[in-house]
């Protein structure tokens, strides 16, 4: 499994684009910072209308912090499929202007602490992203300059000490600098302080032009025919690139929009919740209106839960599994019990065809709620269910 965070995601990205492509269908996972609040409570007397009103309550209040996602490809004329399994890291990030909030229910937290999950990673390395809402209104702030006009009400205190301490260092190196081939690197450790930091020095020092590389402004010397031409050159890449950091993995979702590939999960309707209101759009009031957007986002959905239900009908009792979490169907078909309820199972290959420079991208070691690995389970259960759905209605 690859772990992905703000520090690779641009790097594996386009290798995942490649992998949900040739992708037979699409398996994915989530956790959440807490899944219901106190005032709100089911009952098994709910309606499904009054369930997904209960429950539109609870997602209001939380978010996803990791989404798992698995790409299965069926081989060719092979009775095999080759999975990819990827674990990515959410945190959304403070909008300029808007002050976003995060909320934890203390059992969720207790629930991940027993699981090993990685706050720390978390913190530090978590993903942003963007619902089509909070988009437009970053969208709309860089169209009419807000941020930059408002430079103390887009950054903290101590970003706006670094700008001040950028521009007083390149007015010192400007006063020394021999020619024009000369050049000054500053660190910049956050988008929204390296854009500002190129908007503030090009305003102020019309004789320099800045560039960006990893987490760095370059600034040069040049002279006044170059700024023009560069201007004009420049366009929109700089808010462009802004609003890429923001988007995050919200890039990730209109992928998996766009492609229209068969979804799996197991206890799936949360997950949709989650995802409709995080990445999408804010939940809406009726079930039937969720329902028409989820279909029109995802249009095949498969649920392994469900799917238990259904294929227990299809076997005897001595056949069936004891438990349909999903880590009690992972155990039935992994034993001897299920393993071999019909014969000719398809094989499942678990693949990492990327090439890290770093080991720590590549996690070796299964384990339950870490949301990547959860993908993978959902859809080797979805597998052998649907084998042995096949065999028993079809002989085939």
């Amino acid at each position: 499994m690859i772990e992905v965070t703000n520090e690779n995601f641009s790097t594996i990205y386009p290798h995942l684009e490649r992998v949900l492509k040739d992708a037979s269908f699409i398996a994915i996972d989530t956790e959440f910072t807490g899944i219901n609040v106190d005032e709100v409570k089911n009952s098994l007397f709910d309606s499904i209308n009054e369930r997904y009103e209960k429950q539109r309550c609870n997602v209001q209040s939380y978010i996803i912090i990791q989404f798992g996602i698995t790409a299965f490809q069926r081989i060719q004329n092979e009775n095999q499929y080759e999975a990819e399994a990827f674990n990515f890291f959410l945190l959304p990030r403070s909008i300029p202007t808007k002050n976003r909030q995060l909320v934890w229910q203390i059992a969720a937290l207790e629930f991940l602490t027993t699981y090993e999950f990685d706050f720390n990673k978390l913190a530090y390395k978590g993903i942003s992203y963007l619902n089509e809402a909070d988009q437009a209104i970053l969208q709309q702030q860089l169209e009419e300059n807000v941020l930059f006009r408002n430079v103390e009400r887009s950054i903290s205190y101590k970003e706006e000490d670094n700008l001040k301490d950028y521009i007083n260092q390149v007015s010192e190196w400007l006063n020394t600098a021999s020619d024009e081939t000369s050049s000054f690197k500053i660190n910049t450790p956050t988008p929204i302080l390296q854009y500002l930091t190129h908007k503030e020095l090009r305003n102020r020092f019309p004789n320099v032009w800045t560039f960006s590389g990893n987490n760095m402004v370059t600034v040069m010397k040049i002279p006044p025919d170059s700024r023009k031409v560069l201007e004009q050159e420049e366009g929109s890449i700089l808010e462009n690139v802004l609003l890429e950091s923001y988007i995050g993995f919200s890039k990730v979702f209109k992928l998996l929009v766009t492609l229209k590939k068969p979804i799996i999960a197991h206890n799936a309707m949360l997950d949709l919740m989650f995802i409709h209101q995080q990445f999408y759009k804010p939940l809406p009031q009726k079930y039937t209106d969720f329902k028409d957007n989820i279909h029109q986002l995802f249009p095949t959905v498969y649920d392994t839960k469900f799917l238990s239900f259904e294929l227990r009908e299809l076997l005897s009792t001595e056949q069936t599994w004891k438990f349909n979490s999903l880590s009690g169907l992972v155990d039935y078909f992994t034993e001897k019990r299920g393993k071999y309820v019909v014969l000719g199972s398809p094989n499942i290959n678990l693949t990492c065809k990327i090439n890290s420079d770093k080991l720590d991208d590549i996690v070796p070691s299964m384990k339950y709620h870490t949301a990547g690995w959860d993908s993978y389970f959902a859809g080797y259960v979805f597998i052998r269910m649907v084998h042995v759905f096949a065999t028993k209605r079809y002989g085939q």
